[in-house]
């Protein structure tokens, strides 16, 4: 069986205000904010620029090690890679 999921459901799981929020909410294009070196990572960027929690997406993702886009800037296990 296979579980289609949104870009909600790859979001943390916190009691921190805000992430209902999110620009990325309910995104179904989940691929696009994990995107392969080669590949541009535009289409997140550009959902990430209006984003209200932009800054606490990116401050997260930092201090919890993920890897992908969060917060208009590419991560590799908490490192910003890409911006």
């Amino acid at each position: 069986m296979t579980m289609k999921l949104d870009l909600a459901d790859l979001m943390p799981l916190s009691d921190a205000p805000g992430w209902d929020r999110a620009a990325c909410a309910g995104d179904p294009n989940h691929e696009a904010w994990f995107p392969f070196p080669s590949q541009d990572f535009d289409y997140a960027r550009t959902v990430c620029a209006g984003c209200p929690i932009k800054a606490q997406c990116w401050a997260w993702a930092a201090k919890t090690g993920q890897s992908g886009v969060w917060g208009g800037r590419e991560f590799d296990r908490g490192h910003v890679i890409r911006e």
